[in-house]
């Protein structure tokens, strides 16, 4: 198939528009990184008082056991977890460290990998986070409208925050594709020249691994 050339003017700013697409995407995954520390610090704490501190005499006289066994402390727990794992599903996708288990990628050539995930990008990661992003707003706006909060208990309220990061989870992740998408692109239909500048050997490599 012959594909009419574009100017070679083009690619360059092409892959500058990629540049900018991907830098919120790894800086917010490059900061959620950093609440590793107190999500291991707080799951440390709540397993050592439920097992040992809560059953002292000294907390039980004193009514202490609430501050051992927190529901706002179990609610941090997860509510870090899924900032940690929303912040980084962008910049995983960026630097291609998610899983894959394709059996059928590795029998492709170099290039037959980099149309694999150009036409994959395309038809299935952008329209499906397009619409999980729209759900997810419609989620997090009717818990912000309504100030939605944990009723009776006594967890971390205002619901609306954890939730907004399942809008911003997925549209990170949808800059990332996008900028992929434009890499890819320019390393499929530009010139030879700008392979290495397009970043995207780590697709085309059947051996590649970001954990190396």
């Amino acid at each position: 198939m012959t594909i009419a050339p574009f100017k070679p003017t083009l690619w360059a700013p092409a892959l500058k528009l990629a540049d900018r697409l991907e830098r919120p995407v790894v800086w917010v995954g490059e900061a959620v990184a950093w609440l590793f520390l107190p999500l291991i610090a707080i799951i440390l704490f709540d397993a050592v008082s439920r097992r040992y501190l809560r059953k002292l005499s000294f907390v039980i006289e004193n009514d202490l056991h609430f501050y051992f066994n927190s529901p706002a402390l179990q609610d941090a727990e997860w509510h870090l977890h899924t900032i940690i794992f929303l912040g980084a599903l962008g910049y995983a996708y960026v630097r291609n460290a998610h899983v894959r288990l394709d059996i059928f990628r590795p029998r492709f050539t170099d290039r037959g990998r980099l149309w694999v995930e150009f036409l994959g990008g395309l038809t299935l990661l952008v329209p499906f986070i397009a619409i999980f992003s729209y759900f997810a707003w419609i989620f997090f706006w009717s818990a912000w409208v309504h100030d939605e909060s944990y009723g009776e208990s006594n967890g971390i309220g205002n619901r609306w925050f954890i939730k907004f990061f399942m809008v911003l989870g997925p549209s990170l992740l949808l800059l990332s594709g996008l900028s992929t998408l434009t890499r890819l692109f320019v390393r499929l239909f530009g010139p030879p020249e700008l392979t290495k500048a397009t970043r995207t050997d780590s697709v085309s490599d059947d051996s590649y691994s970001a954990f190396n």
